[in-house]
């Protein structure tokens, strides 16, 4: 499949560099292409003495999101390659309102890459960096597919999803999709683009599929990764805040995180995420190109319902007001709408 429509290159680091780099990509949509330029800026901000080239992989490029890359790249001496992909085809496989179709722009972005790199490191553009990255450099993947970070399933997800992709004991090896050292070669090898989308258009795992390209990559890999430290994948849900000062109620503690993947509905940049885990964000928000983002309002009604209790938690009455309000009149909209249709 060739969807690549143009490719812009942009580098500035050092021709000679002291250590081999490493190889990091990102595939975004529009809403997250601001985000995967954070995320950027956060890993070059924590990483002075280590070299890497960065891959943006997005079908919307303006010009002010552009220059804002390319400034990147050279006032931090880093190697940033855009690349413009025509996303048609991905647009037909399955996913949800959340998880659109840029879920599955990882895998173009591996095969792309397969040709000329040994190993790449994938990031979805929610994560961001808080301490050195450097070793993940030195892990050697042999024969494996990926270097991963198990997800801790839990509840029903946990005892199910054996059942769900039909393959026995899978829970206890199951990771997470945001982050995976890929092997590029196995990739290759073994054709996993092509299997992938064979598996999300298959009629055996039609409506078994929760977590699309994660479910696909967890069935492909099974048994062919290997366990990389959860502090590079540090899965956190900063809906969970409204439950610190609960009895029982443990958070994990991000200070020896070196990666932070903030994953739930609720991100850093939304401007109900008043908390002090996402310092961390705001950091590299305001050393990058993007420091005059302007924190992101809710758009959804979902997102709405999300804000009015984060405000109510945060004791921001004025706003839990205001946006119960808007969300009473939004319901009424819908009420009336459907009455007319009947």
């Amino acid at each position: 499949m060739n969807i690549i429509k143009e490719i812009k290159e942009y580098k500035y680091a050092p021709a000679v560099q002291k250590k081999k780099k490493l190889d990091i990509a990102y595939g975004v949509d529009k809403k997250y292409l601001f985000a995967s330029g954070i995320s950027i800026t956060s890993i070059l901000l924590n990483n002075d003495n280590s070299s890497f080239s960065f891959h943006v992989f997005t079908d919307f490029l303006d010009f002010e999101n552009e220059s804002k890359f390319k400034k990147l790249a050279k006032n931090r001496c880093a190697d940033i390659t855009l690349y413009l992909i025509d996303c048609k085809e991905l647009k037909k496989l399955p996913c949800r309102n959340r998880f659109n179709y840029s879920i599955h722009i990882r895998f173009v972005i591996a095969n792309q890459l397969c040709g000329s790199k040994n190993k790449m490191l994938y990031l979805d553009a929610d994560i961001f960096c808080n301490g050195s990255i450097e070793a993940l450099n030195d892990i050697e993947l042999g024969d494996n597919a990926c270097g991963v970070v198990k997800d801790p399933l839990e509840g029903i997800e946990g005892a199910t999803v054996s059942m769900r992709l039909d393959i026995p004991g899978i829970e206890d090896h199951y990771f997470n999709s945001g982050f995976l050292l890929l092997n590029l070669a196995y990739w290759k090898s073994h054709d996993v683009t092509h299997q992938a989308f064979a598996l999300l258009s298959s009629k055996k795992y039609e409506g078994k599929l929760v977590l699309f390209d994660q479910d696909v990559l967890n069935i492909l890999f099974f048994g062919k990764t290997i366990n990389i430290n959860a502090k590079y994948n540090q899965l956190y849900d900063l809906n969970h805040e409204k439950k610190r000062n609960r009895k029982n109620c443990v958070l994990p503690d991000l200070n020896g995180s070196a990666l932070i993947h903030y994953f739930g509905n609720t991100k850093p940049w939304h401007s109900w995420a008043n908390y002090a885990a996402c310092d961390v964000f705001k950091k590299a928000k305001a050393a990058s190109e993007w420091k005059d983002h302007l924190p992101i309002p809710p758009q959804t009604h979902e997102e709405l319902e999300v804000c009015i209790k984060h405000n109510f938690y945060q004791k921001d009455y004025i706003n839990w007001i205001k946006n119960r309000t808007k969300c009473y009149f939004r319901k009424q909209q819908v009420i009336h709408y459907l009455t007319r249709l009947e």
